[in-house]
């Protein structure tokens, strides 16, 4: 993917991950690399439709996500996820991430949750 401050993407045309910082790290002595545990918070959206799919807060019918307790955040180990856990575009989007740091993927279906997608999710 490549890295753009400050640029917007709209569509996904191409199967890559689009990596845009939305907030560059204060400080940055050292990068996320494989095996990291990261804290991360996100929202999951589709890019044709806005529409929200997931998100680390994201509650469904008023109720918490089961296995979350509530939290706003969820923990990740970088490149070594059970197959399924997460999307596999993060692992490509979070690579070099700092402290402090906010960033925008756009991950294709190949590298998100496949070409039939979930439909019980939203995800096309």
């Amino acid at each position: 993917g490549s890295l753009k401050l400050g640029a917007v993407e709209r569509e996904q045309t191409d199967q890559v991950v689009t990596v845009s910082q939305l907030v560059p790290p204060k400080m940055c002595n050292r990068r996320a690399t494989t095996e990291d545990l990261l804290e991360i918070s996100y929202i999951g959206k589709v890019v044709d439709t806005g529409n929200i799919f997931d998100g680390s807060a994201v509650k469904i019918n008023g109720e918490a996500i089961p296995g979350r307790g509530n939290d706003i955040s969820v923990f990740f180990v970088l490149g070594k996820q059970p197959f399924g856990q997460f999307p596999p575009g993060w692992d490509v989007g979070l690579e070099g991430m700092c402290v402090g740091e906010r960033r925008r993927l756009v991950i294709p279906p190949v590298l998100g949750y496949g070409a039939a997608g979930v439909p019980r999710r939203g995800i096309p």
